[in-house]
């Protein structure tokens, strides 16, 4: 399964999380222990396997020593970015399993691994395969599940993503597998409609274009935000701003054909995506499974 864009939405340290770390005695799990838990949850397969191996595991899945492995691995420059995902699920589910327990820990994570999936799978057919291997959680889901693995201190899931969880929760259980999935995938084209359908005519420089936008995801546990500045006169800026510094700007052109936005960066060879917009965002690229929402600063 495909985790690269859950690490937008994990992990901001709540007060929660510091006072509940705060509270823990301390804890004989060794580094064995912790390797075979999670060789364990590498093997488990479908919802209940996943809570038994997590209550057989219990005290290694609330260590301190989980924690310190997770964020030592963390701190590895070389990881990709679903190894990355892969960890930052672990690291929310061993604070679930602190505050909830193994069981809601468990329930918890199969949320989040579904929305992965829902924003990242190309077909409705290979959202449903994922469905499929977590079968015995479609009792389970529920709309107030969904509103506690996703709306968490810190969290940056998309807020479209909300109401179709909370669909998908009600649908699964009665539909099935494919006929939910296809239902999420036909509820999220009609809200933001489709870049591949007849498309207004547009200019080289479109005015619904012209102006500021940012889009902010998690670096490194940190939040960075993307600015992109596209000017009327056909000229624009990009650049980066974190919590410690701003990058450089990089000066460029750009243009419109249909729903084609092309950027020339100085240097650079020209890049071309599909884009549209949706309730004032701009969503830049529209492609299935790697759609970005940029907000407009210059209103």
């Amino acid at each position: 399964m495909k985790v690269a864009l859950l690490l937008a939405a994990l992990l901001v340290p709540s007060r929660l999380e510091i006072a509940v770390l705060a509270q823990l005695p301390p804890s004989d799990v060794t580094d064995a222990d912790v390797e075979r838990m999670i060789a364990a949850v590498d093997q488990a397969r479908g919802y209940n396997d996943l809570v038994t191996v997590l209550t057989r595991h219990e005290r290694a899945l609330v260590s301190q020593r989980l924690l310190d492995s997770i964020d030592r691995q963390l701190r590895n420059a070389s990881l990709n970015e679903n190894q990355r995902g892969a960890l930052l699920l672990a690291r929310q589910a061993a604070l679930d399993g602190r505050e909830r327990g193994p069981r809601e820990a468990a329930q918890l994570l199969c949320v989040r691994m579904i929305a992965g999936a829902a924003l990242t799978a190309d077909t409705p057919q290979q959202f449903a395969a994922t469905l499929t291997t977590l079968s015995e959680f479609a009792p389970v889901i529920s709309a107030a599940l969904v509103r506690a693995a996703l709306d968490t201190p810190g969290n940056t899931w998309p807020k479209p993503l909300f109401p179709l969880m909370e669909q998908l929760a009600a649908d699964w259980p009665r539909l099935g597998a494919e006929a939910a999935a296809t239902r999420l995938a036909d509820t999220a084209k009609r809200a933001q409609g489709s870049p591949q359908t007849t498309a207004p005519a547009r200019g080289a420089t479109d005015s619904i274009l012209v102006g500021h936008w940012r889009t902010t995801r998690i670096v490194f546990e940190s939040p960075r935000d993307d600015h992109l500045m596209l000017r009327a006169d056909g000229t624009a800026e990009r650049w980066s701003v974190t919590a410690s510094s701003s990058g450089p700007k990089t000066v460029g052109r750009w243009a419109v054909a249909g729903s084609v936005l092309s950027l020339t960066w100085s240097g650079e060879a020209q890049t071309s995506q599909a884009f549209t917009m949706y309730q004032g965002q701009l969503v830049l690229p529209n492609v299935q499974g790697r759609r970005v929402l940029w907000d407009r600063l210059d209103r």
